[in-house]
């Protein structure tokens, strides 16, 4: 049984990896994003940047936690990494990359945006957010994750 079922009532589960195969903005398949370590590579280009250092975080965002990160992570990431699911529930998610709490996201937020942010799409492998959302999760990141008190 799960242990924070309330969570999963409201998770879009997106973690079908068998199911579709993810695309880059630019169309090319995951696959033709990976380097030899497993790792996306990230596409270059203007707008883009190689590393979340690089991703400037705008002086006027105001995406929080509250307003933006918890629900980006709730509906697009927790279905796989959170700490409640077996293993067998987490679609191969490795065990020890959870994202249930904001502390969690930032020891994980350059590998997050490398996955899931800005130009990054292998990340989820199903049911993937807007581009726009991308954008919104990369400057979230960029800017230290933020809650609404910090901003």
């Amino acid at each position: 049984m799960r242990s924070r079922p309330e969570l999963f009532a409201l998770v879009l589960l997106a973690c079908n990896p068998k199911e579709q195969a993810s695309t880059s903005t630019t169309g090319e398949s995951s696959a033709a994003l990976t380097s030899s370590s497993g790792e996306p590579t990230p596409t270059t280009g203007a707008g883009t940047w190689a590393s979340l250092d690089e991703r400037p975080c705008p002086a006027d965002s105001i995406l929080s936690s509250e307003n933006f990160g918890a629900p980006f992570m709730l509906t697009y990431c927790n279905g796989c990494h959170s700490k409640g699911l077996a293993a067998d529930e987490r679609a191969d998610a490795p065990l020890d990359m959870n994202f249930d709490t904001l502390a969690d996201v930032r020891t994980h937020a350059p590998r997050i945006w490398l996955r899931a942010a800005d130009h990054n799409a292998s990340m989820p492998p199903y049911g993937a957010p807007a581009q726009d959302e991308r954008t919104r999760l990369g400057e979230w990141l960029a800017c230290g994750a933020p809650t609404a008190a910090e901003l």
